[in-house]
């Protein structure tokens, strides 16, 4: 009998009621490879990021760095290379030293000072708004400690000071902001005419390129695409004489834009961290300091263009002949066909002002800083910008301190500020510098205060202007040095274009020649000691005083006296770069060439291309 076999389904559901799988569509196939190449995508970068990291490729953009002592203590000290990304390593722009313990002391007071070459104290930082403030605060209260940092660096914005800001309000624990900001807006990273960074108009393509920057990844995306026409070295103010910007072009209003917000950023980040922020409205000379370039207003017909270089031809003749009246009207006539050329405005509101009988001096001279087509200086837009913050931050601990008013005021200077308080176009000279922290003074005292970190009570500057040049040891030798710097900018673009350049240079020679002429007295060298140790005596562990005094006495030929104040600098900031070389010429000098060799590799080490190398 033959068999039946049959055959039974493997599951017990009709073969026509099982689940039949659709194939996937092209749009899920497309989506499913895109998430796939992205995640390997993410997996590759971050192995990258991971292998340039641990590499030693790159640097952070973070401003504080920690260090362990040998003690087992842990410092908090500055990024030296915390600007590299923003520039390059050849042209990187370093932050001033500090030290602070990581665990703040209880009743220490710590105040963080924001900006940039201004507020850094350029062309000297022994003697800039954070030196001038601690030494008064310290004077003023005795018994506690202040603890100012100096945060502000050469050549950068409030694009990079908003980072600086955030670092600060994590790393720092501070009690007070103090922002003075708004010279570099337009000429510094990602502004319009910046040689650095491109300009980008969109705030999110902003924050977005600072964070690759902050990657070792686009660190290395930057260095492969750096082109060879990028600036190898440092130029100054010589970098960005080709670009000019006018006063109507619109991308102004985008550098506007961009510092609002990165004042509230800074804002933001002070409140994040319980503290207050005095934000400073900038000063500029405009009295004694010519447009470094004018430009004619668009549309200016050939015989347009003629007639007004007749009137400005003969008002400047006439007032080189004294003929006030005529050149008035002639610079007037001038004005009515071309109002744009910021010379002029400069010039009309020169001639007037020993008359003193004319109102429209003050904008006559705002308007030729604003129409000055190389943005050197912050124009009366971003002050505005300063000064209408807070109505835009009704919880934010913000507070203004407009210094343009009271420095501008007859009684300093007669009305407009200029070469008495600023070196050239924003710098300020210790008379500047110290007619801003008398105006700082009550405002950070009232907000310390406020934080009851302070008793209250009246607010008495402690001591004069010519007790606080005592305190910080501002001597001939200190101005020499100063003035010596300045003759030699002067000497350079853009300054050996402005019509008052000679002025300008023979002045200074005249300031040089007087310090070098006091220090030319045989009583210089033990009048200078005098002075470096009063000051040391009421600061003994001011670590810039005893640098200052060990290269005094170092130029002076006493490399014996000088070594032990720069050893004890050097002790408490290894790695400054001014006391390292002044310290390895001591050694040289005194004839231990190991030492010297040893402070020289060190130097040459943290700085390669430093000119004071051997």
């Amino acid at each position: 009998m033959e068999e039946n076999h049959q055959n039974f389904p493997l599951s017990s559901e009709p073969a026509a009621l099982q689940p039949v799988r659709a194939p996937l569509s092209l749009g899920r196939k497309l989506l499913f490879s895109a998430v796939l190449t992205a995640v390997i995508f993410a997996l590759l970068l971050g192995a990258l990021e991971l292998s340039l990291r641990l590499a030693g490729y790159g640097h952070s953009t973070d401003f504080v760095r920690r260090e362990k002592l040998p003690d087992g203590s842990v410092i908090l000290r500055e990024n030296r290379d915390c600007t590299v990304p923003f520039f390059s390593e050849q042209l990187v722009r370093r932050p001033q030293p500090f030290r602070l313990s990581a665990h703040k002391n209880p009743g220490a007071i710590r105040i963080v000072v924001l900006g940039s070459s201004a507020a850094m104290g350029d062309p000297e930082a022994s003697f800039s708004i954070a030196r001038l403030l601690e030494t008064r605060l310290r004077a003023a209260y005795p018994d506690k400690t202040f603890e100012v940092v100096n945060a502000a660096i050469t050549a950068i914005n409030s694009h990079v000071v908003r980072g600086i800001a955030d670092d600060c309000a994590r790393e720092l624990q501070p009690d007070l902001f103090i922002v003075y900001e708004g010279h570099n807006e337009v000429i510094g990273p990602f502004g319009p005419t910046g040689v650095f960074t491109g300009f980008l108009r969109s705030e999110r393509a902003v924050r977005l390129a600072i964070w690759l920057k902050s990657t070792r990844t686009g660190q290395l995306l930057a260095s492969l695409s750096r082109s060879s026409s990028s600036p190898e070295k440092w130029g100054g103010m010589e970098m960005f004489l080709q670009h000019q910007i006018a006063a109507d072009d619109p991308r102004l209003d985008t550098v506007r834009a961009h510092f609002r917000e990165n004042l509230r950023a800074i804002a933001a980040s002070a409140d994040r961290a319980g503290a207050t922020t005095l934000l400073c409205t900038t000063l500029a000379n405009q009295r004694d300091f010519a447009p470094f370039l004018s430009l004619h207003r668009p549309g200016l017909t050939a015989a347009q263009l003629a007639e007004w270089e007749k009137y400005y031809a003969t008002a400047n003749e006439a007032a080189l002949l004294k003929h006030t009246g005529r050149a008035e009207a002639a610079y007037r006539a001038a004005l009515e066909i071309d109002d744009q050329y910021a010379e002029l405005s400069f010039r009309l509101a020169r001639l007037l002002l020993p008359t003193g009988q004319h109102a429209d001096v003050p904008a006559l001279f705002q308007r030729a800083l604003d129409l000055d087509a190389l943005r050197f200086r912050a124009d009366s837009s971003l002050n505005e910008v300063i000064r209408s913050l807070p109505a835009s931050l009704p919880q934010s601990h913000v507070r203004i301190v407009d210094l343009t008013s009271p420095l501008a005021a007859p009684a300093r200077q007669g009305p407009y500020i200029g070469n008495t308080h600023l070196y050239e176009h924003v710098h300020l000279t210790f008379l500047g510098t110290h007619s801003v922290v008398e105006e700082l003074f009550p405002a950070v005292v009232s907000e310390l205060q406020a934080q009851e970190l302070l008793p209250t009570g009246p607010i008495n500057l402690p001591f004069d202007y010519g007790e606080l040049r005592r305190r910080l040891a501002f001597t001939a030798y200190e101005q020499a040095m100063i003035f010596a710097e300045l003759q030699n900018r002067y000497q350079r673009p853009p300054f050996t274009a402005q019509s008052d350049h000679a002025l300008r240079l023979e002045t200074t020679a005249k300031q040089l020649a007087s310090a070098q002429s006091l220090l030319a007295r045989p009583d210089a060298t033990a009048a200078l000691r005098a002075s470096y140790d009063y000051a040391i005596a009421s600061a003994p562990e001011d670590w810039i005083l005893h640098r200052n005094t060990g290269m005094m006495l170092l130029a002076r030929s006493e490399p014996a006296a000088a070594l032990p104040y720069l050893e004890k600098a050097a002790a408490w900031i290894d790695d400054d770069i001014d006391t390292l070389l002044a310290l390895a010429n001591a050694h040289r000098a005194l004839g231990h060439p190991t030492d010297a060799d040893r402070l020289f590799t060190r130097a040459r080490t943290l700085e390669p291309r430093h000119p004071s190398l051997p």
